[in-house]
C-alpha cells in the first residue's frame, strides 16, 4: 500500500505506522543514533536489517493481528501485540528485557562452565507480557536476522495448553513474520470478541479528527485489513478448502466451536480430516468437549474420531457420567484436576466416573486424588474466610467457595468410605 507524503504525517500524528503491509498503533518514535548504538553495543553481532527497517518506522508499538506458531505439533496461539521499547512502563520496556536476558545468558553460562563475553546472540523485541516473546537472532551466520518464539508453559490443569516452555523458530526475518500476522475472524464483525484488533480499529477511528482525509486514509487502512481476514467460506464454496491447510484449519475449527454437526459432516464431504490438529494436540472433539458441545463430540465419536490421553481433561467440566465412561473406555486418562474441574461445576457423578480409575490404577495414584481433593477443599474454605474478610476480591462468593468444599467432601465420602 503505498501512501503520499501527507499520509505518512497523519499516521505518524496519530500514532500509527505501516510496516509490510501492517498497521501498528500507540507507535513511538523512530530509533534514533545513540539508541541504536546502545544497542548494538549489546549484541554480539550486527543489528538486522529488518529490525532496523521496523524501528526505523517506529520503535515501539501495539500489534492488533493474530499469529499461530507450531511448537513441535502444537499449534498455538501465539499473543503478539507489543513491540518493545526503551524506558515504557511495565513489560514492554526494552531495557528491561535486554537486562533480563543478559542475566539468562550469564547464569546459563556459569551453569555449564564456560566464559560470557556480556553479548547477546538473541535479541527480544515483542511479545505479550511475561507469557510470550519474540527474538532475532543477531549472531553471525545463516540465522542472522531469523525471528524465534518463545511461549510459557502453563500448569498442568490448563488442559490442551503448553505446559512446558518452548522454543520455535518462525521466520526468516522480520519480514516474514509481519507476512505471517492475519485475522483468524473478522474483526469488523459485531459480534467479534474485543481484542487486540477492536483497539487497533478504534484507532483508526481517531483519523476522522483530520477531516475528509482522515476519513479517506481510514477507508484505505480498513480496506487493506479487511484483505488480511483468513475466510475459509469462500474455498468451501468452490471446492478448494480441503488443499488450503491454514483455512481448513479454521473452517474445522469454527464448526467445532460451535458444535456445528452439519457444517462438521459437510467439511468432511469437502475432503476435511476431521481428526486433523486445530489447537494444541487437539482435533475437532477436543475443541467440541472445551465449549461443552456434547451433542457434536458424540457424533464425533460415533463418526470414528480418535480419543487422545488427553481428551477427558479437556472436557471434564462439561461431560455427562456416560459420556466420561465412553471416553475412558476408548482411552482416555484421568487426572486428579479432571476430577476437581468436573466437581467445580458441580457435575458430582461425571467426577466419580473420571475419579474411578485414579482408585484403581494403584495405591500411589489414589493417595494422589485424596490428597488433591483435601487441598482444593481446604484452599476453598480458607479463600471464604478471605472474602468474607475483604482481603480476597472474586466474582464468586464466599458461599460458593464453601459449596464446593462441600461438593468435594460429598464424593471423597463416596470414593474413600
Amino acid at each position: 500500500m503505498e501512501l503520499s507524503p501527507a499520509e505518512h504525517q497523519l499516521l505518524q500524528d496519530h500514532h500509527l505506522a505501516l510496516f509490510e503491509g501492517c498497521v501498528i498503533f500507540d507507535t513511538q518514535p523512530a530509533i534514533d543514533a545513540a539508541t541504536l548504538a546502545r544497542i548494538e553495543a549489546q549484541l554480539s553481532g550486527p543489528l538486522p536489517a529488518g529490525l532496523l527497517q521496523l524501528w526505523q518506522t517506529c520503535l515501539g508499538g501495539r500489534v492488533g493481528y493474530d499469529l499461530e506458531v507450531v511448537y513441535d505439533g502444537h499449534r498455538h496461539p501465539f499473543s503478539f501485540s507489543e513491540l518493545f521499547y526503551p524506558d515504557s512502563d511495565g513489560y514492554r520496556d526494552l531495557w528491561g528485557w535486554i537486562e533480563h536476558e543478559q542475566e539468562q545468558a550469564e547464569e546459563a553460562a556459569r551453569e555449564h562452565g564456560r566464559p560470557w563475553n556480556g553479548k547477546l546472540d538473541y535479541l527480544p523485541f515483542g511479545g505479550f507480557e511475561y507469557l510470550e516473546r519474540l527474538y532475532v537472532c543477531v549472531t553471525p551466520g545463516p540465522n542472522h536476522g531469523a525471528v524465534i518464539a518463545w511461549s510459557r508453559g502453563l500448569p498442568p490443569a490448563w488442559a490442551g495448553s503448553l505446559h512446558q516452555d518452548s522454543l520455535a523458530r518462525i521466520a526468516d526475518d522480520i519480514a516474514g513474520l509481519f507476512h505471517l500476522l492475519a485475522y483468524e475472524q473478522d474483526p469488523f464483525d459485531p459480534q467479534a470478541e474485543y481484542s487486540s484488533a477492536s483497539e487497533l480499529l478504534e484507532a483508526l477511528d481517531e483519523l476522522e479528527a483530520a477531516g475528509e482525509s482522515g476519513v479517506t486514509l481510514k477507508a484505505r487502512l480498513e480496506t487493506l485489513l479487511r484483505e488480511q481476514v483468513l475466510d475459509w467460506r469462500p474455498a468451501l464454496a468452490d471446492g478448494s478448502l480441503a488443499g488450503q491447510p491454514r483455512l481448513r484449519q479454521l473452517a474445522l475449527l469454527d464448526a467445532a466451536s460451535h458444535g456445528d454437526i452439519e457444517r462438521l459432516a459437510a467439511l468432511r464431504r469437502a475432503g476435511c480430516d476431521l481428526s486433523e490438529t486445530l489447537r494444541g494436540h487437539g482435533a475437532s472433539l477436543e475443541c467440541c468437549l472445551q465449549h461443552g458441545h456434547l451433542e457434536a463430540a458424540s457424533w464425533l465419536l460415533d463418526q470414528g474420531m480418535p480419543v487422545q490421553a488427553d481428551t477427558l481433561l479437556v472436557g471434564a467440566a462439561q461431560v455427562t457420567p456416560a459420556l466420561a465412561k465412553r471416553l475412558l473406555g476408548l482411552g482416555a486418562i484421568s487426572e486428579p484436576s479432571a476430577v476437581l474441574s468436573a466437581i467445580a461445576q458441580d457435575h458430582l457423578d461425571s467426577a466419580e466416573i473420571i475419579a474411578r480409575p485414579l482408585l484403581e490404577a494403584s495405591p500411589d495414584s489414589a493417595s494422589a486424588l485424596q490428597k488433591a481433593l483435601l487441598e482444593r477443599a481446604e484452599q476453598q474454605r480458607r479463600d471464604a474466610k478471605r472474602i468474607k474478610a475483604g482481603t480476597l476480591y472474586s466474582n464468586l462468593s464466599a458461599a460458593d467457595y464453601l459449596a464446593e468444599a462441600e461438593r468435594i467432601d460429598a464424593l471423597r465420602q463416596r470414593l474413600f468410605n
